[in-house]
């Protein structure tokens, strides 16, 4: 179980924290929704320890983070900086990862391949070589197989196209662990419906909530009564309401789009 009590993360040029006093516990499959900006990827990071935490604690099955971090076979990101640190082509380094890690080599080229990225690709270029949506794939497969019990999986589905979307999820819907996902899409709430899910704005988680069920809900702007969920940005009020008032959430395709919603 990944814990986060009161978390706070704020870089030192930046008087406001950009995570803000999070409370939550992740315990299986779960994924935390929001808009680019809001603090998603800056959170996944804390977590594996590559942000610095201002106040508060992270908790990994009940230890803290420092008395674990780097430890193998507890914790794995997505994050393609963590695969720029040998100067080996991205074979050789699936291959170093895999051993150190314990992780299945085998099934993890067959879903690189089943992905667009074919061992012959991989041993001719370096990981940082590779193009963006090609580096995503590359470090998503790697922490699905890499034998750690949390994985961690930042906007995993980034310049892939349809077909290979649909491989991923189900490669998803299969695995076995504590596995939080982030993004900023809406379409995953109809497909990964049982699955637990914050909202995140402005450095702040909302919810839990299943996914299910915020994809039969509607968003309005303003302080509406018997909401489900009641959120602030910018300033400004939002309400998720069962009924036909409002925008469906599950509609609006990225949650960028609430704030082309909040200027109408």
């Amino acid at each position: 179980m990944i814990e986060l009590v009161n978390l706070c993360v704020r870089y030192r040029r930046r008087q406001e924290p950009i995570i803000k006093g999070v409370h939550a516990k992740f315990k299986d499959k779960h994924l935390i929704l929001g808009p680019n900006g809001s603090g998603k990827t800056t959170l996944f990071r804390a977590i594996a320890g590559l942000a610095p935490i201002s106040s508060g604690r992270i908790l990994i099955d009940g230890v803290n983070l420092d008395e674990i971090h780097n430890k193998p076979g507890v914790l794995a990101i997505n994050l393609s900086e963590v695969h720029h640190v040998f100067h080996l082509n991205a074979y050789d380094h699936l291959r170093l990862f895999m051993d150190f890690t314990g992780g299945d080599l085998d099934l993890t080229v067959e879903m690189l391949e089943d992905l667009g990225l074919s061992i012959s690709l991989l041993r001719k270029r370096k990981p940082w070589e590779l193009s963006a949506g090609q580096r995503k794939a590359f470090s998503t497969v790697i922490a699905l197989f890499s034998n750690a019990k949390h994985v961690l999986l930042d906007e995993p589905f980034e310049q892939l196209d349809p077909a290979r979307k649909g491989r991923l999820i189900e490669y998803l819907k299969e695995y076995k662990g504590i596995l939080l996902l982030n993004t900023h899409e809406t379409w995953l709430l109809s497909t990964l419906k049982d699955w637990s899910t914050h909202l995140m704005f402005e450095g702040k988680l909302f919810g839990p909530m299943y996914a299910g069920n915020l994809v039969k809900v509607n968003l309005v702007i303003g302080d509406m009564p018997n909401a489900m969920l009641k959120f602030t940005i910018s300033g400004k009020m939002y309400s998720l309401m069962q009924g036909k008032v409002g925008e469906p959430l599950s509609k609006l395709i990225t949650l960028d789009r609430i704030y082309e919603l909040s200027l109408s």
